[in-house]
């Protein structure tokens, strides 16, 4: 391993806690992937309970990738209500400030003034939170599980829990995957 990806791979594991991150590995065949299971199992002393191995023909393959879409759906809903507010109390804050230390434009005209800049906050807000709920960082594992399962291969899936060293994971699936990619969950 090179020095510049053993460095990615300290750092991602100093800031983010590994019970954050899922970790994906490609296999020709069921035989691989259940073997590089066990190897999971043995060396790393991951559960069962977190290796999901994923068949080509799955239809629901995006339950076992992604989980509840229940609890999707009220991250977005949550992050929206909270980005908002924070939008709304920045727009407020800037509002109040030139009303009443700014320019005697926005002294004169306190009403255009709040809502000139409350209206962008919670824009901004509202735009923040919906970059949040795209997870562009889940893409490559998605799309690699995706291409994997068209083209008749299996996907071993690990979601980590904490003290469980990613590097460590990833390290095993490599045995025998030619193709390990890792998100945050």
């Amino acid at each position: 391993m090179s020095q510049k990806t053993e460095h990615h791979d300290r750092l991602k594991e100093t800031l983010l806690d590994s019970e954050h991150l899922q970790i994906a590995a490609i296999y020709d065949t069921a035989e691989e992937a259940r073997m590089s299971a066990n190897e999971l199992n043995q060396d790393t002393g991951v559960a069962p309970q977190q290796i999901v191995v994923i068949d080509p023909n799955d239809t629901h393959y995006s339950e076992k990738l992604e989980g509840s879409s229940r609890s999707i759906g009220k991250f977005m809903w949550n992050s929206h209500l909270l980005l908002g507010g924070v939008g709304l109390i920045v727009g407020l804050l800037a509002a109040f400030l030139l009303v009443n230390f700014g320019p005697a434009l926005t002294q004169q005209n306190p009403m255009f003034t709040y809502i000139a800049l409350i209206s962008p906050g919670i824009f901004m807000g509202l735009f923040a939170a919906g970059l949040f709920s795209l997870r562009p960082d889940r893409t490559e594992i998605i799309e690699t599980v995706r291409h994997a399962l068209k083209t008749h291969h299996y996907a071993l899936v690990v979601n980590l829990k904490k003290n469980q060293s990613a590097a460590k994971v990833a390290e095993v699936l490599k045995r025998k995957s030619s193709q390990v990619v890792e998100a945050i969950h």
